[in-house]
Formats: C-alpha cells, structure tokens, sequence
C-alpha cells in the first residue's frame, strides 16, 4: 500500500517581527486576508482603512487574473489554448509575462513562467488530491517548457504547442505585492508594509525580519531593513511538498530535469528594487543550484542572499549585509 501525505506550510517563510523605526507621528493601521493561497498582510503609517481596502483589492484582481488554480483566470485561458490560439490579455498580465520572460532570459531558463507543464501537469502542490509525479510523464513534460516559445504580440500572449502551461507561482506573489505597494504610493500612503507569504515589500521605513528556521519553530536569522525602501523574498523546499512512501518532492522544480533542486533548505533575496524582481531571483537561484547560484550573484552584485544549504549550514554575501543591519544568525539549524 502507498502511503501519500501532503504537506502545505501555511505559516509565513519570512514575517514581520517588528516595524522597529517607523514614524511616531502616524497611527498605523495593520489588516490581514487570505489571497492566493496564503497570508497577505498590509501594514500602513497614516493614510486610512479605504487605503488599504485598495491595496488588498488589487492583490485580489491579480489573484483572479493571474492563478492557474482558477479557471476562468487569463492565465488558464492562456493554458487552455495553447498550441490553438492567442489569448487577450490584461495589460498587467502582459507586463508579468513580459518580465517574466526577461528573467528567463537572463538566468538562462533557471526561471521559466512555462515550467507549468511539470509543476501543473506532472507535480501539482497544495492540493487536497495532490497525487505521486509520474516519472515516465517528467521527460515528456519538460521539453514542453520553453519560454521562448511563449510569444506576446500586441495585447495577446501565446503558448506555441500543446500541452504547454504558465504557471506564475515563482513570482505571482511578488508581483502582487509590489503592485499593492505602488497603489499604497499613489494614494499618498509613504510607509508601510506588504507581504504575501514569504515576499515582503517594507517601504518608507525600517523594519525588523526574521528568517524562519527550515526544521523548526522560530527564526534562523532576524536583521532589520538598512535601506527603507526594501524588497525581500524566501525559496523554501519545506512549504509546499508531497512525501510518498519516503520519496518527498518538493514545488521548486528545476526545468533542465524536471525535478526538485535539492541543495538548499530555504534562499532569502533581499533587493532594493521590485518584489517582483525578489520573488523570481529567489525561484531561479534556489533552483540553480550551488554552484550556479553563487556565481550569478557574484555576477550581479545587487542581489543579497542568505541561504540555508541542505546540510544546515548558512551563507550570505556582501550584498545581503550591505542591504540590511543588526543581523544575527542561529549558529545551528537543528
């Protein structure tokens, strides 16, 4: 007999320990739902509840345009007509394609938006009925994943062969997060929090986070947010996974074999830029591997990582330390 579980970690990869300095002259105003299978909390100095009702509403109507789990959404439309016909799109899901294309491009297939074909097709987490991979479907799966054969033309995107799926949970998340941010900035609202899960956006002060340790209860790390404008993003292989008979597999899938990486237990981004950009980079670097990881941040020098490898041990670069403050790291992962 087969003996299946599914794990689905619900708690927060990174949270929130504290809004250490911000402003003292504004009442803050902190709410919590759940959106896109997960926690998204929004934290605002000053402004008022309408704000973040906006801000909440957005990470919504891009739930509703941009999840594979619903299938009315745009890009389930895109899914269903692969390989038949173009599909029109909303000018957001035509610019989270088109950098999700970008980054594909940039860390050479590492990140790949059509990697739905196996996390989809093959694998499919966080589901109550999530079933063992099908190792004979892996090979057949993956040479179906090729973001390059993803084409977006004027206001329609295209998946050029059947079988083929988007799946946009390497940076749907942050993608929404930043969006909330932006809608917070042009309704007046300078400081705050937003976070969705494991991608956070701390803007307009500084901030308190921690870094939840992989094998337990607790953080691993806690620094606060040197830069006030700071975009953070957690790769766990322990949040979503299915354990089948002993063999565990994880969400985090390498396109190239169409199976879990397995080197790291979680990799944090910290960036001072888009958690859109955050949430992608910490996707591709965990998946990279290594070897691949540590050499592409040494080679894009505005990326700091804190990562956690499979043996327990912990790194992080120049970068990470340049980025945050007062960081204090768990000797040991238990």
């Amino acid at each position: 007999m087969r003996v299946k579980q599914i794990y689905v970690y619900i708690t927060l990869i990174l949270f929130l320990v504290s809004c250490s300095e911000g402003p003292t002259n504004l009442e803050p105003i902190e709410r919590m739902q759940s959106h896109m299978g997960t926690y998204a909390r929004v934290l605002i100095y000053g402004g008022n509840q309408e704000d973040v009702n906006t801000a909440f509403n957005k990470i919504k109507e891009l739930d509703n345009l941009l999840s594979d789990y619903n299938p009315s959404s745009q890009i389930s439309l895109i899914n269903k007509n692969a390989g038949i016909t173009p599909v029109n799109i909303d000018p957001q899901v035509k610019k989270v394609l088109k950098l999700s294309k970008s980054i594909a491009s940039q860390t050479d297939g590492a990140f790949d938006p059509t990697i739905g074909a196996l996390t989809i097709a093959v694998y499919r987490f966080g589901r109550d009925d999530g079933t063992e991979p099908n190792i004979e479907q892996i090979d057949k799966a993956k040479a179906l994943v090729n973001y390059k054969d993803l084409i977006l033309k004027g206001d329609t995107a295209y998946l050029k062969r059947k079988g083929m799926m988007i799946d946009l949970g390497g940076i749907g998340k942050g993608f929404a997060v930043q969006s909330a941010v932006d809608v917070l900035k042009d309704r007046g609202v300078e400081s705050g929090v937003v976070s969705l899960s494991g991608d956070f956006k701390v803007f307009g002060h500084t901030a308190e986070i921690a870094i939840q340790n992989p094998n337990n209860i607790g953080a691993i790390a806690t620094f606060k947010t040197a830069n006030k404008d700071l975009a953070i993003s957690t790769s766990g292989s322990y949040e979503r996974y299915i354990n089948v008979d002993g063999n565990v597999y994880h969400h985090l899938i390498i396109p190239e074999t169409g199976k879990p990486g397995h080197d790291f237990l979680s990799l944090t981004v910290v960036m001072d830029q888009s958690a859109a950009l955050a949430d992608a980079y910490a996707t591709a670097l965990f998946v990279m591997g290594s070897q691949k990881a540590l050499m592409f941040v040494e080679e894009h020098k505005d990326i700091g990582v804190f990562i956690v490898y499979a043996d327990k041990k912990t790194y992080y670069n120049k970068a990470f330390t340049n980025l945050v403050a007062d960081l204090v790291v768990t000797e040991n992962v238990q």
